[in-house]
């Protein structure tokens, strides 16, 4: 990862980091960094955490972080955002102290709704749907119960499959013993 954090940088991002395919820890945190949130950390498509806070970034989150799937971490808290948080996928899941002490942004998860937020005229409304029902929270417990449901089905085979394997390996050993004994007494 880059972990740049507190050390007074007053420029811009470069475009170039989006070279960096494999980065997963992107932190600038406490700088003075300017300009717009380049839109090209979208396609660093290793990111887990991005940390942007206490900077000057001023205008939008850009609507591509939204394709960060691996993103976990996400803070930019003390800079001056404004507009729309961009909706969907885990970006429902941070909490409101990611976007803290930035006025101007709107939307969840924020109790600030924006001025402009009007539910989109029909469009694809089938797959809004069914990205909200199968976005954020729901996905992971979607994910929970299968992993549970095959973590016990695993654990009911196995130990069905253990303890009868140990009965046949007795049952082997007893019968094996017998024959044994009987030997024995036949040479007696």
């Amino acid at each position: 990862g880059i972990i740049l954090s507190n050390n007074s940088f007053d420029s811009v991002i470069p475009a170039s980091i989006a070279n960096l395919k494999g980065l997963q820890v992107l932190n600038l945190q406490n700088n003075s960094l300017q300009g717009h949130i380049p839109s090209c950390l979208g396609n660093l498509p290793n990111l887990e955490s991005l940390d942007l806070s206490n900077n000057k970034f001023s205008g939008q989150i850009p609507q591509q972080l939204v394709e960060l799937t691996f993103l976990e971490f996400f803070n930019v808290s003390d800079n001056h955002l404004t507009g729309l948080i961009p909706p969907g996928k885990q970006f429902a899941t941070f909490d409101n102290t990611s976007f803290d002490s930035n006025s101007g942004l709107c939307g969840r998860p924020l109790s600030k709704g924006c001025e402009s937020d009007v539910a989109p005229a029909n469009e694809d409304h089938t797959k809004g749907s069914e990205e909200s029902l199968f976005s954020g929270t729901s996905d992971w417990k979607i994910i929970l119960i299968g992993y549970a449901g095959g973590l016990v089905a695993g654990l009911v085979v196995g130990f069905n499959f253990s303890t009868g394997i140990i009965g046949w390996i007795l049952e082997k050993l007893g019968t094996q013993q017998k024959a044994t004994r009987r030997r024995r007494r036949r040479r007696n």
